[in-house]
């Protein structure tokens, strides 16, 4: 009996073709030395194709036949931890915490406590600006 060997490489998807469910994919060792346009080889969501190619996601890529011509994207890989940037596209997004939800940069943060309904931000710096109405609304306004 004879065991074939599968071809597996890193690549990364360039550009989607949603008419015809072809994808532009560059990957390792790319013979071609030019991007090459193949398959969907499972399900996945427009979106999650689409944010594979906004932040360069590693994926997956195998090939028919062992064919280096012909790729087939398998997996796409959401590890995003050494990334130097993530883009998020949609219409809405929300981000939830069940306590407490901090977005945060260097120094600078801005922290939304929902037990208390608190907004704490925090840098050297604040700057808000208007192009029309700046409204600001409560209770009680205290400045320093």
């Amino acid at each position: 009996m004879m065991v074939q060997s599968s071809v597996a490489r890193f690549g990364k998807i360039l550009a989607f073709n949603k008419k015809n469910d072809t994808l532009k994919i560059d990957f390792e060792g790319n013979p071609l030395n030019q991007p090459v346009w193949g398959k969907i080889g499972r399900l996945f969501h427009t979106e999650e194709i689409n944010l594979a190619i906004d932040n360069q996601l590693a994926c997956r890529i195998e090939f028919i036949s062992n064919d280096l011509t012909l790729p087939i994207l398998t997996d796409i890989y959401f590890s995003i931890f050494e990334e130097k940037e993530l883009r998020i596209k949609a219409g809405s997004i929300v981000l939830e915490g069940e306590e407490n939800l901090t977005l945060k940069s260097g120094t600078t943060s801005t922290v939304y406590h929902s037990k208390n309904g608190h907004v704490t931000t925090s840098a050297s710096h604040i700057n808000s600006e208007a192009e029309r109405t700046h409204k600001i609304k409560g209770k009680t306004i205290c400045l320093n």
